[in-house]
């Protein structure tokens, strides 16, 4: 069994970009100043005195996403990468609400039953997938929120 899990490293990005398209593209985007940096981030840092979990851009994202998502800010999540995917090929469409949680978590609970209520009603009544997409949406968006208000009560 391998020990690395094939999850892409952030200086595999980096490393590639420089590879295939150039790294006078990643010196126009982060600047000419900044080329030690750049190259850098493009370094395995198995062979090189580069610490495996040195800072660059894309690894400080990866850790400000994560510790949004341990507090439960599942929709600042989604809406970040949606961002990020905008204008390109893999662009997601997803526009989640940023609604702060109800009060209390019975409330949240509630709103829960609800929502998924709703989809129940649209599926039964044969709505088209356009309108269930939407409604599993907002289910799913109610159900973070819950967990959201859970998590920071804890």
């Amino acid at each position: 069994m391998p020990k690395n899990d094939g999850e892409m490293q952030s200086w595999q990005v980096f490393h590639y970009v420089r590879k295939h398209i150039g790294r006078s593209v990643l010196y126009a985007i982060f600047g000419k100043r900044h080329a030690r940096t750049v190259d850098l981030w493009c370094q395995d840092p198995r062979f090189t005195d580069k610490e495996a979990r040195s800072y660059d851009p894309l690894q400080g994202l990866r850790d400000l996403l994560s510790i949004l998502d341990d507090h439960g800010h599942v929709p600042i999540v989604r809406s970040s990468l949606q961002y990020l995917a905008s204008g390109t090929s893999v662009d997601c469409d997803y526009h989640g609400d940023h609604a702060d949680p109800l009060p209390t978590i019975t409330e949240e609970i509630l709103a829960d039953y609800r929502a998924v209520a709703d989809l129940q009603r649209a599926i039964e009544a044969g709505q088209d997938a356009h309108t269930v997409n939407q409604l599993k949406a907002e289910a799913i968006n109610e159900i973070e929120r819950t967990v959201a208000l859970y998590l920071k009560d804890r």
